[in-house]
């Protein structure tokens, strides 16, 4: 149902959810996400983690944030020899174009 992009040990189990990187991470809830980090849970309907380390998201709408500086520390691990993110103005992680497949 879910889908994981990238890491280890990840699962997206929920309805429409996903986990884009880290270690051990888990979205379980319907349209919930977690992002990079290490054994963090997204269990609620629409929650999300961002970062961080076991962390858990487990009401409806919850978001957990783990902190920019172990965001980046995740995607300069060793799991990535190039971060295909970078910081923008507002200071928001965005994705590389390089990141996404578009059809010719």
């Amino acid at each position: 149902d879910g889908s994981v992009t990238f890491g280890r040990s990840n699962t997206a189990s929920g309805k429409w959810s996903s986990v884009l990187g880290g270690y051990g991470n888990t979205a379980s809830g319907s349209y919930s996400s977690v992002s990079g980090g290490s054994d963090n849970s997204a269990s609620g309907d629409y929650s999300s983690v961002s970062g961080g380390s076991q962390n858990l998201a487990s009401s409806e709408s919850l978001s957990v944030f783990g902190g920019e500086d172990i965001i980046k520390n995740e995607l300069q691990s060793t799991f990535l020899s190039v971060i295909p993110f970078t910081k923008d103005a507002g200071g928001w992680w965005v994705a590389d174009m390089a990141m996404f497949r578009f059809p010719k």
